[in-house]
């Protein structure tokens, strides 16, 4: 049997933590590249990781990801966004290896609300990371015909610092919590994602011709931020005595002296259903799964 080689950028973020906890396929062997083994702002370090694992696939899920930050440091954002991904997209083109990349709903400015964007939809991000990632995508686009975009909404996990954990801190440690009753997102359990990145690549190492381009993949309902916060409060209610008061509040009263945010960014994910067999999960499935894992976690501390 012939080795699979997935090389993974982003290994410590919430997709790349999520993929490494998957059980890899019979014959698939996965190398895990978080910043500390490789910095993907190095070209240079970047080609030679490639040449040295000589991958069948790149899975890249590095990204800088703090909306606010990215305002503040453009170049940043640039260099990790953008520049990083069109290297590895002109690297990938020169060895012949698919690359299989996570974007957001954030290339949309939410401003035609009440309607699931579509793949091919039109976008114009409104805050310096949702552009960047798009320049990126645009860069996979013109470097590397054969690619996979997979655009993702809100995501959450037991890893790291995400929405989830830190609504947790603050019930733990606050007695109010302002939550944004008017900005709906699709939230996506990263688990789930990597199940999906998992689905494609299997796809696509079987030989599927028509399984390239963009796609979507996001959890289901779609949710208000203050919805979302309310079935965190609800599903950790069981471990904890704590229950902050939750006040409303608007998506322009937060975003004031912050980037700006789409109010609507729900993703119409039927083009992945038809390509790849791949359902929307139920987040609050996810969201309960999550919460015991951050519960044994603590246990076991």
């Amino acid at each position: 049997m012939t080795t699979k080689r997935l090389m993974l950028l982003g290994a410590n973020g919430q997709v790349g933590q999520a993929i490494r906890a998957e059980p890899l396929p019979e014959g698939w062997k996965l190398g895990a590249y978080g910043h500390a083994e490789l910095d993907i702002t190095q070209h240079r370090l970047v080609h030679k990781a490639m040449q040295d694992f000589m991958p069948d696939i790149i899975i890249n899920s590095a990204a800088m990801t703090n909306v606010d930050g990215a305002e503040k440091d453009h170049a940043t954002a640039l260099a990790i966004n953008f520049e990083a991904l069109a290297n590895l997209a002109a690297q990938a083109s020169s060895m012949d290896v698919l690359v299989i990349h996570i974007s957001t709903d954030y290339v949309f400015d939410g401003r035609d609300g009440g309607t699931p964007y579509k793949p091919d939809d039109k976008v114009n991000p409104i805050n310096i990371y949702g552009d960047t990632k798009f320049m990126g995508e645009e860069a996979l686009r013109h470097e590397l015909p054969w690619h996979v975009i997979l655009r993702v909404s809100s995501v959450f996990s037991a890893f790291g610092r995400n929405l989830l954990t830190g609504i947790i801190n603050t019930i733990d440690e606050k007695d109010e919590i302002k939550a944004v009753s008017d900005q709906i997102a699709s939230p996506t359990y990263a688990p789930d994602i990597a199940k999906a990145i998992f689905v494609i690549a299997s796809a696509i190492f079987k030989g599927k011709p028509d399984g390239f381009g963009t796609f979507h993949f996001c959890g289901t309902p779609p949710a208000t931020r203050l919805e979302f916060i309310q079935a965190i409060m609800d599903t950790y209610a069981p471990h904890t005595p704590k229950r902050p008061k939750i006040t409303p509040i608007s998506l322009k009263e937060s975003n004031a002296g912050r980037a700006e945010r789409p109010a609507y960014s729900v993703l119409d994910c039927e083009k992945v259903r038809a390509v790849y067999g791949i359902e929307q999960s139920d987040w609050r499935v996810g969201l309960a799964e999550a919460v015991e894992s951050l519960q044994k976690a603590r246990l076991n501390d």
